[in-house]
């Protein structure tokens, strides 16, 4: 049997006994593997044959969810990492929802064609090697930021795309300078800031978190110009590199992953960048007003008083985080496996997160976390990957990713 798209209100995962309403959470999507809509059924036998197509081990990474006014269609791109050249067909990928699916998974319809896909070690021009992260803004455009790192290093410059989601078209292509890429990069994360949307949206910012440098990219749209940012907070702190979740224990020197905009209500000169290494249990910000300046940032590590760090700190690391128009954030606590949110107005502590979801074995560390608007209201998806297991192969049998939403 094969389940449609919504199974709406399937699950109550958690409510919470405070003065909010209770948070339900729908399951839009689940995979028990990750499954591409390949041009016929013996290419896709041929690919898992020649190993092009690891279909046992690979894992999705981010789930962002788009509306197409054309076609009045939702729409959700899902991101593959690819971890060596072969086994990830495509990097990034569009769940297809009208194609019968394959053991009770719909297919990933790679995007924005299998042509861009194909043979990523040949650096063609119209490419994507490896995508962790993309971004949708409220220009109905598709941020996409391919590091083009692989085991091996960078197979290519790394860039960032942005696509017309109207139409499916690349509208910007950005490549960056040798000095900001260089072996050890590994850009992750990326969130655009659109500060008008005047003049075809041009003044956007795009801020990029590379944990491995460790270090942030800032790239001016309008003048498509970037440099990079470093200080201390960016960098993982050792003794918080070992993780265990669910019984499975992993490490990771992992240093800036996560990142999060105060709301644009925010008084000019005063919204901020929220930002957390992946190993460390401190939370910290800055004022985006400082980043779009790249003379504050001539020297690496020249200017650590424009960073400023939460007092607090936690008993454990967390996951991605996103903030509503409201300024409140969410996020996952990735050894407890439970979803909070936390007012960035009262201190870094447990005693003042509400758990909105409390599900042992749907919400291992969750990946990929969004708050989008749509139609006046605000949605919270969650997309809990249970990443930790990697490179582990997959159970068939069992669903090991899912998609979840709920409204705020």
């Amino acid at each position: 049997m094969f389940w449609p798209i919504f199974i709406a209100l399937l699950v109550q995962i958690y409510a919470i006994e405070d003065d909010t309403k209770d948070y339900y959470f729908e399951f839009l999507h689940q995979w028990h593997r990750v499954e591409y809509q390949f041009p016929s059924e013996a290419e896709r036998t041929e690919a898992i044959k020649n190993g092009s197509f690891r279909i046992d081990i690979i894992r999705p990474v981010d789930a962002q969810y788009t509306y197409h006014a054309k076609t009045q269609q939702d729409r959700y791109f899902i991101t593959v990492p690819r971890r060596q050249l072969k086994g990830t067909p495509a990097s990034l990928g569009v769940i297809n929802t009208t194609e019968p699916g394959r053991n009770e998974t719909h297919v990933l319809d790679p995007y924005p064609s299998w042509s861009w896909h194909i043979d990523p070690e040949k650096c063609n021009y119209y490419r994507i090697v490896n995508v962790y992260r993309v971004w949708a803004d409220e220009c109905s455009r598709l941020w996409v930021m391919d590091n083009a790192k692989l085991d091996d290093g960078v197979l290519c410059p790394p860039q960032i795309l942005v696509f017309d989601l109207e139409t499916d078209t690349l509208i910007f292509k950005y490549e960056l300078p040798y000095e900001q890429y260089q072996n050890e990069s590994f850009y992750l994360t990326p969130i655009a800031e659109v500060e008008s949307m005047e003049d075809n949206c041009k003044k956007t910012w795009l801020y990029v978190a590379d944990p491995i440098a460790p270090r942030l990219l800032v790239y001016n749209l309008e003048k498509n110009v970037s440099w990079t940012i470093q200080d201390e907070t960016f960098k993982p702190v050792p003794k918080y590199e070992k993780y265990t979740i669910a019984g499975d224990t992993f490490y990771s020197p992992n240093g800036i992953v996560s990142l999060a905009l105060s709301p644009k209500c925010d008084p000019p000169g005063k919204r901020k960048l929220y930002y957390h290494s992946m190993s460390d249990v401190r939370q910290f910000w800055v004022y985006i007003k400082y980043l779009k300046n790249p003379d504050n940032f001539k020297t690496p590590y020249g200017s650590p008083q424009l960073f400023y760090t939460y007092p607090t700190k936690l008993d454990q690391q967390t996951s991605v985080e996103a903030v509503d128009c409201k300024g409140i954030m969410y996020f996952g606590l990735l050894t407890d496996i439970l979803l909070v949110k936390w007012d960035p107005n009262t201190p870094y502590s447990k005693e003042n997160f509400v758990v909105i979801a409390d599900n042992k074995t749907a919400m291992q560390f969750p990946t990929s976390v969004k708050v989008v608007p749509h139609n006046g209201t605000e949605y919270l998806y969650v997309f809990p990957t249970a990443n930790q297991r990697y490179p582990k192969p997959l159970d068939a049998d069992k669903v090991n990713f899912r998609l979840f939403r709920t409204k705020l």
